[in-house]
């Protein structure tokens, strides 16, 4: 028989090179293959992008008034529109912004030369390439009419929120005031999503603007805030041809629940101001003669407020600097006073209590000559011990009257005052003092509170340190 030859078939070795140079060659193919197909799936999505972004347009071109245009999402947290088209989905966003003559982007409420409104819209889609960029057009739309005429002007108004962002709904009233103004046939509709209101067809002259929406306040703590209230805007003078802008911050209200002297049970002086300072606004004190209020509702500052029982000094009304636990000196044995905290609290929200601390102090009433004994307290400009003195010392008075032999716990903001009881509310018949008055802990005074025989007590915020 004849020997095979000793060369024929493959050997092991050489079969697995053959595999990898085939899986080699094989991949390269189907990737490239794979990128082609993405490609080409990506192009005909940047197609279909495009389409939408110019069908955005349309609308847009379609929209009589180009203030009515507005962006999308409209508002922080909103939703952009969507399309699902053969499986993909494409996201639309749309910017806006005014222009003035001089083509520079401006917002409504900061300049005179309003001409347009420029229009991006971009779009996105699932699945896209990271090489390939989103589909953006851009346009600039025209009013049918000029905004200003050579014998008209107009007003552009911004009202803006805490966050910086436009508030929508808030009612824009203009009222001619002097130099040719006259009444407009027709008031400017509420501010838009992008916070804004125009007023178109103005004669010369100077307007006053004010603002409103329910449960909403500026920075002043103004429900309704008007051109020409103190420390607001000023009235707007209208020229022909110009746009005359002007901006409020306004948002809707925190509420803040108050309890004064927590956990004393302690009665409370029938009229008290109760005083609200912020890192941006000026101290503020609720109006009204009642009682102290029980709950507010004031601007959302983030930073919140520091609280005190009392008017601090710098308050336009009655000041004392003594009642403000922050004003008092840091002495010897004795480290600062502090304020009430109310955080800060997003528009609409309502804080968890808030304590404004007082000085508490206990009446054990005598049998007096009058019988019942009502305690008035009358406030005193002291500088002693680093306490900072009232400019105008105020007056408190309770209606809750002491019987004779029974025990009343009472509060009132810090500083020192004169003590007196007598028959009826507000009477000074009599001083009272030590050992009648007496002071509880120092849960709510300081080591240096001290009340006199003569009836001079002193209620001092300072801890002992």
């Amino acid at each position: 028989m004849r020997r095979p030859a000793a060369d024929e078939g493959f050997s092991l070795v050489e079969v697995i090179v053959a595999m990898v140079v085939f899986g080699l060659v094989s991949t390269g193919i189907l990737t490239s293959a794979n990128i082609v197909i993405r490609m080409t799936a990506d192009n005909r999505s940047r197609e279909v992008a495009a389409n939408l972004a110019e069908q955005q347009l349309d609308t847009d071109r379609g929209i009589l008034d180009p203030f009515d245009i507005h962006n999308i999402p409209a508002t922080a947290g909103g939703a952009p529109l969507t399309q699902t088209i053969s499986g993909r989905t494409y996201t639309i966003t749309q910017t806006t912004s005014l222009v003035s003559v001089d083509g520079n982007d401006i917002t409504c409420g900061t300049s005179k030369s309003v001409s347009y409104r420029r229009i991006t819209v971009q779009v996105d889609w699932t699945g896209r390439l990271p090489t390939t960029a989103k589909v953006q057009s851009d346009t600039i739309l025209a009013p049918n009419g000029r905004i200003n005429d050579s014998s008209t002007g107009s007003i552009s108004v911004l009202v803006s929120g805490v966050g910086g962002t436009g508030e929508s709904g808030v009612g824009v009233t203009v009222s001619p005031i002097s130099g040719g103004a006259s009444a407009l046939t027709t008031q400017p509709a509420a501010t838009d999503v992008d916070g804004c209101a125009y007023a178109f067809g103005l004669t010369p002259g100077t307007y006053r603007v004010a603002i409103s929406k329910a449960n909403s306040v500026d920075q002043l703590q103004n429900g309704t805030p008007t051109t020409n209230m103190p420390n607001e805007p000023a009235d707007l003078v209208v020229t022909a041809g110009s746009t005359s802008p002007l901006t409020f911050t306004y948002d809707q209200t925190a509420t803040y629940p108050l309890s004064y002297a927590t956990g004393s049970g302690a009665t409370l002086p029938d009229t008290m101001a109760t005083t609200f300072l912020s890192s941006s606004g000026a101290p503020y004190s609720p109006a009204g003669s009642s009682a102290p209020p029980s709950s507010v509702s004031l601007f959302p500052y983030t930073t919140g407020y520091g609280v005190i029982a009392g008017r601090e000094a710098n308050q336009n009304a009655t000041l004392c600097a003594a009642e403000d636990p922050a004003a008092w000196a840091v002495a010897t044995g004795v480290k600062a006073g502090t304020r009430g905290v109310a955080p800060g609290q997003q528009p609409g929200a309502t804080s968890s209590t808030v304590t404004v601390p007082m000085g508490v102090f206990t009446v054990t009433a005598p049998t007096f000559s009058f019988g019942n004994a009502y305690v008035t307290a009358v406030g005193q400009s002291s500088t002693a011990n680093g306490e900072p003195g009232c400019a105008t010392p105020e007056t408190f008075t309770f209606s809750s009257y002491i019987a004779p032999g029974s025990t009343k716990t009472l509060a009132l903001p810090y500083g020192t005052y004169q003590l007196y009881a007598g028959g009826a509310l507000g009477a000074t018949t009599v001083k009272i003092g030590a050992p009648i008055v007496k002071l509880p802990s120092s849960t709510y005074d300081g080591p240096l509170s001290s009340v006199t025989a003569d009836g001079v007590l002193t209620l001092d915020p300072r801890p002992a340190g």
